[in-house]
């Protein structure tokens, strides 16, 4: 946010429509006209301290938490799914270290990159009061998959190392289905793998690969 009181006013209205109240109802809670909270929460006025008060009360929210504006995630930038009705989120990796780029929602393409950290996802989940699932892309691939969860824990469903190891295991399996006919090739194959920790079979690896050598004129 680069308003201060833009960012107090999002964080009302974020945190009010995770709570299913609508701007009228709050209004009226508060004692003020709808049409003056809306102006709080567009940043246009910021409220007295007697007003702030009672929006802290009926949000049941403390103080501290409308200031935390800086890195919170809009939830429309996500979609609400799951048994949990939880947000889910697709970032991507940008330019700068830990600060991902927002995928825009279908249909909603804009020119204005919106980005986020790991510590506004953390955030958002408590603001909201919602469980927030992210997907990380890099290079227009998962590379991990964690839930945040409003009381501050997290839980990782895929980290980057089981991407990878399965990614692995997919061009293994891929690979092998092509020779698993080939006799010779299969042989090689699994002498190559005993050969990773048994050195006799490391021997006859190197032996039979100086022969393959000699048979192609390498």
């Amino acid at each position: 946010m680069t308003n201060f009181k833009a960012g107090v006013g999002y964080n009302i209205k974020l945190i009010r429509k995770s709570r299913n109240i609508t701007q009228e109802d709050l209004a009226a809670i508060i004692g003020i006209h709808a049409r003056q909270l809306s102006k709080i929460e567009t940043g246009e006025h910021f409220p007295s301290c007697k007003t702030f008060e009672k929006i802290c009360i009926a949000l049941d929210v403390n103080p501290q938490e409308l200031f935390n504006f800086e890195f919170l995630v809009d939830a429309n930038e996500g979609v609400l799914t799951g048994t949990d009705n939880q947000a889910a989120f697709q970032v991507s990796a940008s330019d700068t270290k830990n600060v991902y780029e927002i995928f825009p929602k279908h249909g909603k393409e804009t020119k204005i990159k919106k980005t986020c950290t790991d510590e506004s996802m953390a955030k958002t989940a408590k603001a909201m009061n919602k469980p927030v699932l992210v997907e990380y892309f890099d290079e227009k691939k998962t590379s991990k998959i964690v839930i945040y969860y409003p009381n501050g824990t997290e839980k990782v469903l895929r980290d980057n190392i089981n991407v990878i190891a399965q990614q692995n295991m997919n061009f293994m399996i891929k690979e092998f289905k092509k020779i698993a006919n080939d006799k010779a090739a299969s042989e090689f194959i699994k002498l190559s793998l005993t050969a990773l920790k048994n050195n006799d079979d490391l021997i006859k690896l190197e032996n039979l690969i100086q022969g393959m050598k000699l048979a192609r004129g390498l």
